[in-house]
């Protein structure tokens, strides 16, 4: 018998071609909303589902608890939304999907720099309401990027911009370097490094441009708070596209605002879809900040790639081979 696997309304449609075409499974796109979903899951006793980024609270660990051993295959790499502790109560393994959207997100973080440099935003905004008039921007040869967050995408954006724009690149992590003094040299030369430090706070105050690339964890919630915004360049730049909720939004606004820093491009928020923590602190309203809709890693690569690593997921579970799974639980 085929076995069904639920794949949550919008990642289906971002990665059809691979699902509709997934060699021993029948996948079904579903809604999203818990409750809808997880009656779906009672009803027809599915046991495996493909997952976006919605939070998902109690009702669907209920659902696919009753199949005696579940699976959420998460659609991507952040797995905020899918609450550990219930998915173990009714043990149901969780994955994700690692190395699939590393290029995507490098260079969306890599766009958002550029257009933060000739300020692009706002020239299109302007030119669109009948004014064409320049607005001098800045070269990105030559000018320090700070990378908060060295792993994969950290990397990736640093061979960009120190082998594709010239930049001096700085980053900072808590990962030790080798121990030899050559592989150290080794490491810096292959990631197009200037320097690699533990101190975050000597990356925020030699950047002109700061990318911040660290995981959600308890220990980085409003890392980027007001003391190390304090700590930049003035006139620097910020760019996020890692989580949402690593910086302290209100303290960002009042950098921008007070002219500390020149300009901010957020493609992930505290709340999503965004909404401002203070009513008179909306980012939405700052001429000098560029935003998009978490979409860093929503590209028709990645979104492949990111199917194609569901059901890999899938497969090994079905087949036993939990050894082989990329477990996040």
């Amino acid at each position: 018998m085929v076995e069904t696997i639920l794949v949550t309304q919008p990642e289906f449609d971002k990665a059809k071609a691979v699902f509709q075409t997934a060699d021993g499974f029948n996948c079904e796109s579903a809604p999203a909303e818990e409750k809808i979903l997880a009656g779906i899951i009672a009803a027809r006793r599915i046991r495996v589902v493909v997952a976006g980024p919605d939070p998902y609270r109690k009702d669907i660990y209920e659902s696919l608890g009753k199949a005696k051993g579940a699976l959420i295959a998460r659609f991507g790499v952040g797995h905020n939304g899918i609450d550990k502790a219930l998915a173990r109560k009714y043990n149901i393994i969780v994955t994700n999907t690692p190395g699939t959207l590393d290029t995507s997100v490098a260079e969306h973080a890599i766009f958002l720099m550029g257009s933060l440099a000739r300020h692009v935003n706002s020239l299109d905004s302007q030119i669109r309401t009948g004014r064409f008039v320049g607005q001098t921007g800045i070269e990105l040869q030559g000018k320090t990027l700070g990378i908060i967050g060295f792993g994969n995408i950290g990397k990736r954006v640093a061979a960009i911009a120190h082998f594709g724009f010239g930049m001096r690149v700085i980053a900072a992590d808590s990962r030790p370097l080798p121990e030899t003094k050559e592989n150290q040299t080794k490491f810096l030369s292959e990631h197009g490094l200037a320097l690699y430090t533990s101190d975050s706070e000597q990356v925020f105050r030699q950047a002109d441009i700061v990318s911040i690339h660290l995981p959600s964890l308890q220990s980085t919630r409003h890392f980027v708070n007001k003391a190390r915004l304090e700590l930049m360049k003035p006139g620097a730049f910020l760019i996020n596209t890692a989580r949402g909720e690593i910086i302290d939004e209100i303290a960002l606004h009042d950098a921008l605002s007070s002219g500390k820093l020149e300009g901010a491009a957020l493609d992930v928020f505290e709340t999503e879809p965004y909404q401002p923590i203070q009513p008179g602190k909306d980012l939405r309203q700052m001429e000098n900040v560029l935003l998009t809709p978490h979409i860093g890693s929503n590209t028709r690569e990645a979104n492949n790639r990111m199917a194609v690593s569901c059901l890999e997921n899938i497969r090994n579970f079905i087949a036993g081979r939990y050894e082989l799974l990329a477990r996040v639980d």
